[in-house]
C-alpha cells in the first residue's frame, strides 16, 4: 500500500497559506472580473483611441487623436495597451485597454506588502494589503484604461525594491530603482519620479544613513537611469518630425508649469484635505486615527515608523503645494496611509486609542451583519420602492435586483458567523490581532466586488446609451450609404465616438471651438458642397444648438437621421449631452423626433 501524499506545508496552496490564496483571488477577480463589459469613458478614449490609431498607421511613437497629433501625455502608458493589443492582432478593446491598470494595481498591492513584510511583520503586511485592496479607488482607477494606477504602482515598486536594497551600494541595486522611476515617470508624470525620490531622502535623513550613498555608483546609476527616461523622446525624435527638445517642453509644461503656474485643474490649497478622505473610502475613520496616534506618541515610534509618518507628511504637502489638483493626482499616497493604517490597528495600545479602535471595529463588523440581512430582504423592499418610482426601470435591472442582493447577503452572514465559529485569534486569519477585522476587511471584499465587478457593468451596459448608439450609428450610416469620408464633427474632435465609430482615417472638424459665426459658414458649405452626395455630421446637442443663421437651423432640423435617446430617469438637462446625427441626401429613423432649436 502506498502511504498518503502529506501536502507540503511550505506550498502557495497549503492550508497554512489559504489567507494569502483568499486575498489574491479576491484581488484578481475584483480587477479582473467583467473588465471588458463597460462602455468606454471620459478619458479612456483617449488611451484607446490612440493605441487604435498607433495599429492604424504603424507609427508607434506619434499619439494622435482623429489621427491628429496628441503628445499631452507621455507615450509609454499607450505601449503598456499596445503590447497587450499585438496578441489581440492590434484591437485595443475595453478589455485589452484595461489590463495594464488593472496588473499595475496588483503590483502596487504586492509592493505594499514586500514594504509592510520587511520592515515590520506579516501581521502589518497582510493588513495594509487587506485595507488597500478594499478601498474604493484601487479598484476605480484600476479598472480604467488610464494611466494614474501605473503611475502609482511604478512608483511604489520603486520604493519597495529601495526598501529591500536599502543597505546595498552597487550600481545594479541603485539603476533597478531608477529605472522604475524612469518607467514610470513616462506613463503619466514626473510625480513617479519625484514621489519615490522624496521618500528615499526622508528615509536617509530619519535613519541618518545619507552619507552611506554619497558614492560614485549612486552617480553612474542615476546617468544610466536618465538614459532610460530620455529614450521615449530619442525614439519620437528619430521617427517624426518632433525635436528631443519638443518633449522636454511638454514634460516642463505638463509637470513643473503646472505645479507654479496652472493653466488648468486648478484648485485651492485644501483640496486634498477632501479628496484623500474620499480616496481612502471605508477606512477613512481609522486613517485618521492612525494620523493623530502617529502623531502623538512620535517619541515612542520607531526610526521607519517616523519614516512613515514623516513620508505621508511629505507626499501629502508635495501635491498641495502644487497650484493644479485633481483627485486622482494624489493616488500615489494609498500605499503609505494603508501602511500606516496597518500600524495603528496591529499595535496593541492602552487607554483611548485602544477603545476606540475596538469600538470601531464592532462597528465595521456589525454593520456588514446587518446589511447581511437587509440584504435578503431587498427583494420585497424593491418590490415597494419600485413602485414609487416615476419611472420604469428595464427588466434586467429589476431582475438583478431581485436576485443579486440575496447572495450578497448570505455572503455577509456566512463570513460573520464563520469567523465567529472558527476563530481567527493565532492563525494567519488573524490580520492584526482582531477578529473583528478580519470579518471586515473580508465582507468588504466581497461588497467591492460585487459592486465593482458585476453591478456596475450590468448598470452600464442597461442603462447608458452611448456605446450602443454610438455603434448601432456606425451600422446605420453605412446602411444609408454615408461614406465614412463624407463624415464630419462641426467644431470639436469627440474622443469617445471616434473610438467606437473606428473610422479608419480622419473625421473633419468643420470649424474652431468658441467660434460660432465660423461654424455657420463652414455647415452651411459643407452642406452646400455635398450636393446630392449623402453626408452625416455629427454632434452633441448642445453644439448644434450654438447654430445661429435661421436658415442653417431649418435645415438641421429637418435632416435628423439618428438621435441619442434620453431615457426616463435621466435628467431634461441631459439632453444636452446626447449625440444628433444630421445627414443631408438620406432618410433617417429619427426624422422629426426631437426640437433642436427652441
Amino acid at each position: 500500500m502506498g502511504s498518503a501524499v502529506t501536502p507540503d506545508k511550505n506550498s502557495f496552496f497549503s492550508k497554512q497559506n489559504l489567507p494569502d490564496l483568499v486575498f489574491w483571488c479576491m484581488a484578481i477577480v475584483l480587477l479582473f472580473l467583467n473588465l471588458g463589459v463597460k462602455g468606454i469613458s471620459g478619458s479612456e478614449a483617449r488611451w484607446t483611441g490612440i493605441v487604435r490609431e498607433m495599429f492604424l498607421s504603424g507609427n508607434f511613437v506619434q499619439p494622435t487623436i482623429n489621427f491628429e497629433l496628441y503628445f499631452d501625455k507621455p507615450i509609454v502608458s499607450y505601449w503598456f495597451i499596445a503590447l497587450f493589443a499585438f496578441f489581440n492582432k492590434g484591437v485595443a478593446t475595453e478589455l485589452v485597454a484595461r489590463i495594464p491598470s488593472a496588473l499595475a494595481a496588483l503590483a502596487a498591492l504586492w509592493a505594499t506588502r514586500v514594504i509592510a513584510f520587511r520592515l515590520w511583520s506579516r501581521n502589518v503586511a497582510v493588513t495594509a494589503s487587506w485595507i488597500f485592496l478594499t478601498i474604493y479607488s484601487l479598484a476605480f482607477w484600476g479598472r480604467l484604461a488610464e494611466a494614474d494606477m501605473l503611475n502609482m504602482a511604478f512608483g511604489t515598486l520603486a520604493i519597495a525594491w529601495y526598501i529591500v536594497k536599502r543597505d546595498k551600494t552597487d550600481v545594479f541595486s541603485y539603476f533597478v530603482f531608477g529605472a522604475l522611476c524612469a518607467i514610470g515617470g513616462q506613463t503619466k508624470g514626473l510625480s513617479a519620479i519625484a514621489i519615490p525620490v522624496l521618500v528615499v531622502l526622508t528615509d536617509l535623513i530619519v535613519n541618518n544613513t545619507w552619507k552611506r550613498h554619497l558614492n560614485w555608483r549612486l552617480f553612474a546609476a542615476g546617468f544610466l537611469s536618465l538614459l532610460v527616461y530620455f529614450l521615449p523622446f530619442f525614439l519620437v525624435a528619430t521617427k517624426s518630425n518632433e525635436t528631443f527638445m519638443n518633449g522636454l517642453y511638454l514634460v516642463f509644461r505638463e509637470n513643473i508649469t503646472r505645479f507654479f503656474d496652472p493653466f488648468d485643474h486648478k484648485g485651492p490649497w485644501y483640496d486634498y484635505f477632501k479628496y484623500l478622505p474620499q480616496l481612502f473610502i471605508p477606512w477613512t475613520p481609522f486613517l485618521v486615527l492612525a494620523f493623530a496616534w502617529a502623531c502623538k506618541e512620535w517619541k515612542r515610534l520607531s526610526g521607519d515608523e517616523r519614516w512613515l509618518l514623516v513620508s505621508n507628511i511629505v507626499i501629502f504637502t508635495v501635491f498641495s503645494l502644487s497650484g493644479s489638483k485633481r483627485v486622482y493626482y494624489i493616488l500615489p499616497i494609498l500605499p503609505f496611509c494603508a501602511l500606516l493604517t496597518a500600524l495603528y490597528l496591529c499595535r496593541k495600545e492602552n487607554g483611548f486609542w485602544e477603545q476606540i479602535k475596538v469600538i470601531l471595529l464592532k462597528v465595521y463588523e456589525w454593520v456588514f451583519f446587518i446589511a447581511g440581512f437587509i440584504l435578503l430582504a431587498a427583494p420585497l423592499i424593491w418590490h415597494f420602492v419600485k413602485r414609487m418610482l416615476p419611472f420604469e426601470l428595464p427588466q434586467e435591472i429589476n431582475t438583478f435586483i431581485y436576485a443579486f442582493p440575496i447572495p450578497l447577503g448570505i455572503l455577509f452572514l456566512f463570513i460573520f458567523i464563520y469567523f465567529r465559529k472558527q476563530n481567527p485569534s493565532g492563525t494567519k486569519w488573524d490580520f492584526c490581532g482582531s477578529s473583528s477585522f478580519t470579518r471586515a476587511a473580508v465582507s468588504c471584499a466581497v461588497l467591492m466586488i460585487f459592486v465593482f465587478g458585476i453591478a456596475i457593468p450590468v448598470f452600464d451596459i442597461t442603462l447608458r446609451t452611448g456605446k450602443p448608439f454610438m455603434l448601432e450609428a456606425a451600422q446605420k450610416m453605412k446602411a444609408a450609404g454615408i461614406d465614412r469620408a463624407n463624415v464630419a464633427f462641426p467644431v470639436k474632435t469627440y474622443t469617445t465616438l471616434t473610438y467606437y465609430l473606428s473610422y479608419p482615417q480622419h473625421i473633419p472638424v468643420l470649424a474652431e471651438e468658441h467660434e460660432e459665426k465660423d461654424l455657420d459658414k463652414a455647415l452651411a458649405g459643407f452642406f452646400a458642397a455635398a450636393g446630392t452626395t449623402p453626408v452625416a455630421v455629427i454632434a452633441e446637442l448642445r453644439d448644434w444648438q450654438r447654430v445661429r443663421d435661421p436658415l442653417l437651423r431649418k435645415t438641421i432640423q429637418d435632416n435628423i437621421f439618428m438621435v441619442e435617446p434620453l431615457m426616463k430617469w435621466e435628467k431634461k438637462k441631459d439632453r444636452r449631452k446626447k449625440y444628433v446625427i444630421v445627414a443631408l441626401n438620406v432618410s433617417g429613423p429619427d426624422r422629426g423626433k426631437i426640437q433642436i432649436f427652441q
